[in-house]
């Protein structure tokens, strides 16, 4: 009898601690899928650039226009800016969409019922190679806009863009 009652016992730490395995490892899987929309969301809205992707072109085309308004930029500056930023949008869109179908695909992966590790790191890294594009056409975009100002604009550029670091960035401002 007492071994009966031992193994009973036994048995119900046994699927305790299974269950508790289980709620960690879906726990830790969600949280993967989270961390993954977050990236990709976050991708995605900064993908857009300052030239933005709709005709008034959000919040980074309102910044950049309180930039330029800032710096006095000249009309002819201002077209040869939305021109860059004109020229590099379909590149950017069709970069995003890339960078959106692999993060579709990792979701996909992370929620499979078997999990293949080698199938996440592989879009992993093609997910980083794909952020890497974006950042590369976004630079590419902030050079040829930075080309088209004056020393002195870039200047005046720079001291607007200090001014408001504390507010575009998470946790206290760094003075």
């Amino acid at each position: 009898m007492q071994n009966q009652v031992e193994a009973q016992a036994q048995d119900r730490i046994v699927a305790t601690a299974t269950r508790r395995s289980r709620r960690g490892i879906l726990a830790v899987t969600l949280a993967a899928v989270a961390l993954a929309g977050a990236v990709g969301s976050i991708s995605a809205a900064r993908a857009a650039g300052p030239g933005g992707d709709e005709v008034g072109g959000g919040m980074p085309m309102h910044r950049m226009h309180r930039i330029l308004d800032a710096v006095g930029a000249t009309q002819a500056q201002r077209d040869q800016i939305r021109a860059i930023w004109s020229g590099l949008r379909p590149q950017l869109r069709a970069e995003r969409a890339s960078h959106q179908n692999l993060r579709q695909q990792m979701i996909a992966a992370l929620t499979a019922p078997n999990i293949n590790s080698g199938q996440v790191e592989s879009l992993r890294k093609q997910a980083m190679a794909s952020a890497d594009k974006i950042s590369a056409l976004i630079t590419q975009g902030m050079v040829g806009s930075a080309q088209v100002l004056t020393p002195d604009q870039r200047k005046l550029a720079q001291q607007e863009l200090a001014k408001e670091h504390g507010r575009h960035h998470w946790g206290p401002p760094t003075e």
